[in-house]
């Protein structure tokens, strides 16, 4: 099991990849500029040729999913994942029962801090599984979304 959820997919676009690429680029702020209303573009990110880089625009949540994606005539591959940033975030996050066991475990003796283990574990799991795992799929799915509803994607 990862840590961290990821997810690939596999288009289909409806028109030739070029034309994809010139309408992401109308639909995108460029990720080297910093504009105080974010909002006004789709997404932010970097485009290349046939490669690109994006993330939602929106300032709370926008940037915890990066998709990545290469289109080539009219077919494409989707990366979908956790934005660096929050990747070291939320592993920092997942590290502090640990440490908390640990100086408990230093301090009180392994017989005071047994009680520890449960909680420590269902932090855990419920960071994992809840917070970033609907986390993921709520923002993922609303990001893919909109990429489909500019690039135009066909069902595969």
């Amino acid at each position: 099991m990862k840590i961290f959820p990821t997810k690939t997919h596999s288009i289909t676009l409806i028109v030739d990849s070029s034309v994809a690429i010139s309408e992401l680029q109308k639909k995108t702020l460029s990720d080297e500029q910093f504009v105080a209303d974010w909002n006004k573009q789709i997404f932010i990110g970097k485009i290349n040729d046939c490669e690109f880089e994006l993330k939602l625009s929106k300032k709370v949540y926008g940037a915890f999913c990066v998709i990545k994606g290469k289109l080539e005539n009219k077919n494409g591959i989707l990366k979908v994942g956790i934005n660096k940033n929050y990747k070291v975030v939320l592993t920092l996050l997942l590290l502090f029962p640990f440490i908390g066991f640990a100086i408990s475990l230093i301090k009180n003796g392994f017989d005071n801090s047994i009680e520890l283990i449960f909680p420590t574990i269902m932090f855990i799991v419920v960071l994992r599984f809840v917070f970033i795992e609907f986390g993921f799929r709520i923002i993922s799915k609303n990001g893919l979304n909109k990429l489909n509803e500019v690039i135009g994607v066909r069902e595969k």
